[in-house]
């Protein structure tokens, strides 16, 4: 086993830590790799800081994976439903790695719980998240992809001679060079630029978007401003991650619900605002629940398919 699951991020490489010092399985030799690993430099121990800062404020210790996996066999849930509560299915994630798609023009879609990634003909890889829907348009003049449902990430790569277009309904996301997401919601779209810049076009408007910045808009409404945030943070789930920085509880429990097939219920919505703090990982969404249950004093009875939190 190396000293720390590889990772081409600090921060990553931080949580990958943390998930390896509280699974019960790190040997001195590593706990010493890990002392050494700080002290690299001060950008090292800024990140070994926060993700032990982030640990601490709800005691996690999930087993952490960026790669994953086949979703595990239904006698999973079925041990979920009878042993912690009867009912909430919730889905495991799958992550199969980066496939090639070969032609011009495909569609590919994700389960509930699922992610998965391709690399398209032109170089660039696209990411789904849970739930989601893509069809890929490519031609001599321009790549285009179309956003049906859910959320994508795209690693566009570079070609001066055709944009790369990104439909999410009547509106469109256009960049020559850049990481980006777009999500699209029953009420709303988001444009996550995570490097680079990208061109948001909506009801004849334009704004355009640069690195760590994210633009909400819905239809028939004016383009928003754009809000400065940690786009690390909010792509983590291609890491297999969720990470939650002070997010309130009605948030948390709305992201959660992607991943599952049941819903979960907050009767309460004065509850709804307690900030809740923590790395989770969505290989196991079932234990971001308990975990909330435990740490933050939260009852949740489960019935089939619905969770209720007070």
């Amino acid at each position: 086993m190396p000293p720390c699951p590889p990772s081409d991020d600090l921060d990553d490489q931080a949580i990958d830590w943390q998930t390896l010092l509280h699974s019960g399985e790190a040997t001195a030799r590593q706990r010493l790799a890990y002392v050494q690993w700080q002290h690299t430099s001060p950008a090292h121990k800024a990140a070994a800081q926060e993700a032990e800062a982030l640990w601490a404020d709800i005691g996690l210790t999930p087993t952490a994976h960026t790669h994953v996996v086949t979703p595990r066999p239904r006698r999973r849930a079925a041990r979920w439903a009878s042993g912690v509560a009867a009912g909430l299915v919730l889905a495991v994630v799958g992550y199969g790695g980066a496939e090639a798609v070969p032609g011009w023009f495909d569609t590919h879609h994700t389960g509930v719980g699922q992610r998965q990634q391709w690399v398209l003909s032109d170089g660039s890889r696209v990411t789904l998240n849970s739930a989601s829907a893509i069809t890929v348009d490519f031609n001599e003049h321009r790549r285009t992809l179309s956003l049906r449902k859910g959320e994508a990430l795209i690693e566009v790569a570079e070609d001066p001679s055709r944009p790369f277009i990104v439909e999410a309904g009547a509106d469109r996301v256009q960049a020559k060079s850049a990481t980006f997401s777009v999500r699209r919601e029953s009420d709303q779209t988001r444009v996550l630029v995570a490097t680079g810049a990208a061109q948001v076009e909506h009801q004849a408007q334009t704004l355009e978007l640069r690195t760590n910045q994210l633009a909400v808009y819905r239809a028939g409404q004016a383009l928003a401003e754009r809000d400065q945030v940690d786009a690390h943070a909010l792509t983590a789930w291609h890491r297999g991650k969720l990470i939650f920085n002070r997010k309130p509880l009605q948030e948390v429990l709305a992201e959660l619900e992607r991943y599952q097939y049941g819903r979960i219920v907050l009767p309460d919505a004065s509850l709804g605002a307690l900030q809740i703090s923590g790395v989770f990982d969505l290989n196991d969404p079932q234990n971001l629940l308990h975990t909330l249950e435990q740490r933050y004093g939260l009852n949740i009875t489960y019935l089939p398919f619905v969770a209720w939190v007070r």
